[in-house]
C-alpha cells in the first residue's frame, strides 16, 4: 500500500471511527440509529466531511497555500452550515456530537491533507541555474554535471533542442523508467506561484480561454455577493463619511481612471485617503508613511475600507471580486513600454483582490511590478473558481491581519 492510499483509507475509516466515538461519547451507544436524532446528526456530519475532503483535495493543489490552514477553514465553513441548517429545520441535535466529531475531523483532515515531503529533484545546469536552487528551497535539489543513474523524483530541464546526444539519450531512458520531466517554468509555477517573464511564451496568449460556465459563475457570483454587502455598505459609507469630511477638505469619494478588461477604460470609486490635490504632479506609487495620507486615510487603508465603494464598480461589470488589481491608465502606458506582456493581465476583468495581492501586496517600483505581473500571469493561465476560493481564504486573512496595507 503507497503513501497516497493509506490516506485515502485513513480518511475513509477514519469519518467512521469519529462518528461511532462522537454516538458513544454523546449518547453512552454505539448504536447512533436508535437515538432520535442519531441518523440526522450522523447524516450531517458524513456530508459536511465528503464535501471537506472534495473542496480540500482540490484547493491544496495551489502554492504558496498552507494546507492546515485551508483545512481549519473550510471544515469550519462546512460545520457552520451545518449548525445553520440544524437551526433552520430546527432538528433534535447534540452539541457533544457537534464539538466531538468537529474536533476530530479538523484532526483527520490534517493528517490525511499534510504538507508533502521535500522532493528529490535532479537539474541539468543551464545558465543562472543556481537563482533557481536559492529561491526555492524547498526541493532537494541533486546538480548533474554528468548522466547518472540515482533515484530521483523528476528531472528539471531548461531547453530539451539545447541537449547533446548524450543527455537526450538520459532523458529518455529515464522517462521510460516513469521519472517525471519538468520544464524549469512549471517548478517556478508550482513552487512559487508565478509565471516569470523570461519563460512567457506566445502559446499562453492562444491557449487562454476563459469558458461560458467560467464567466457566467463568475458574474453571478459577483452580482449575489455585491448585492448581499450592498446595504451593508451604505451604512458603513454613512459613518466613513462623516469621518472624512472631519478629518480634511474635499470630497468624500475619490474617482480615477483605470484599465480594465481589455484594455477598456472606466472610472473606479474609492472613498478618499488622501489630501486635496495629492497628484497634483502627476500619478505616482504609494510609499510607506506616504504625507499625501490624511490620518483617517490611514486608518481606511490599513484595514482596506477604501475599496468597499468598488462594489458598485463590481455592479456595473467594470469589475470583479478576484482579478489582477487595475492600474491608472498613465501608469499602465509606461508599464506597457518598459515591461513585455504587461497587458496580458488585461485578458480578465480587474479585481478587489488577486493572486497577486494576497502573495505580494503592493508594488512600489518597476522591479516589485514585474514580480507582481508574474503572480497575474500564473492567475490567468490557472484561471478556475478553485483558485478564486484560495484567493478568498488568503484575503480574509490579510484583513484580519491588516498584511500590505499601504
Amino acid at each position: 500500500m503507497n503513501i497516497k492510499t493509506f490516506y485515502k483509507f485513513l480518511n475513509i475509516a477514519g469519518i467512521f471511527i469519529i462518528i461511532l466515538f462522537s454516538s458513544y461519547l454523546s449518547w453512552g451507544t454505539l448504536e447512533f440509529w436508535k437515538v432520535k436524532e442519531g441518523i440526522i446528526m450522523v447524516s450531517l456530519i458524513l456530508v459536511a466531511h465528503i464535501i471537506s475532503s472534495l473542496v480540500i483535495s482540490r484547493l491544496i493543489i495551489f502554492p504558496r497555500i498552507e494546507h492546515l490552514g485551508i483545512v481549519f477553514t473550510i471544515v469550519s465553513f462546512t460545520f457552520l452550515l451545518v449548525i445553520g441548517i440544524i437551526a433552520t429545520g430546527r432538528f433534535y441535535y447534540s452539541r457533544t456530537f457537534l464539538l466531538s466529531s468537529y474536533i476530530l475531523d479538523v484532526t483527520l483532515l490534517m493528517l490525511c491533507n499534510r504538507k508533502k515531503k521535500k522532493l528529490n529533484l535532479g537539474i541539468i545546469p543551464f545558465d543562472h541555474y543556481e537563482e533557481l536552487l536559492k529561491i526555492i528551497n524547498d526541493i532537494n535539489w541533486h546538480v548533474l554535471q554528468s548522466p547518472k543513474n540515482i533515484i530521483l523524483d523528476g528531472i528539471v530541464v531548461s531547453s530539451l533542442e539545447k541537449l547533446d546526444s548524450e543527455w537526450s539519450r538520459y532523458i529518455v531512458t529515464q522517462k521510460l523508467k516513469g521519472i517525471p520531466i519538468y520544464h524549469v517554468s512549471e517548478i517556478y509555477e508550482s513552487m512559487l506561484g508565478k509565471l516569470p517573464l523570461s519563460f512567457f511564451y506566445v502559446e499562453l496568449i492562444e491557449d487562454f480561454n476563459q469558458s461560458l460556465i467560467m464567466r457566467f459563475t463568475k458574474r453571478l457570483f459577483d452580482i449575489v455577493l455585491s448585492s448581499l454587502l450592498f446595504p451593508i455598505f451604505l451604512l458603513l459609507a454613512l459613518i466613513i463619511s462623516i469621518f472624512i469630511k472631519l478629518d480634511s477638505e474635499g470630497p468624500v469619494f475619490f474617482t480615477q481612471e483605470r484599465v480594465g478588461q481589455g484594455g477598456k477604460i472606466y472610472k473606479i470609486v474609492k472613498f478618499r485617503t488622501m489630501y486635496r490635490d495629492a497628484d497634483i504632479n502627476g500619478p505616482r506609487f504609494t510609499e510607506e508613511d506616504d504625507p499625501r495620507i490624511t490620518p483617517v486615510g490611514k486608518i481606511l487603508r490599513r484595514f482596506h475600507l477604501d475599496e468597499l465603494p468598488q462594489i458598485w464598480n463590481i455592479l456595473k461589470g467594470d469589475m470583479s471580486f478576484i482579478g489582477p488589481r487595475p492600474e491608472q491608465a498613465k501608469i499602465v502606458e509606461e508599464f506597457e513600454r518598459k515591461i513585455p506582456f504587461y497587458n496580458y493581465r488585461h485578458l480578465v476583468k480587474p479585481g478587489i483582490t488577486g493572486w497577486a495581492q494576497v502573495n505580494q501586496g503592493y508594488a512600489a517600483g518597476i522591479s516589485e511590478t514585474i514580480e507582481k505581473l508574474e503572480y497575474d500571469l500564473y492567475y490567468v493561465k490557472n484561471l478556475s473558481l478553485w483558485l478564486d476560493v484560495v484567493i478568498i481564504i488568503k484575503t480574509i486573512k490579510i484583513l484580519i491581519t491588516s498584511w500590505g496595507a499601504r
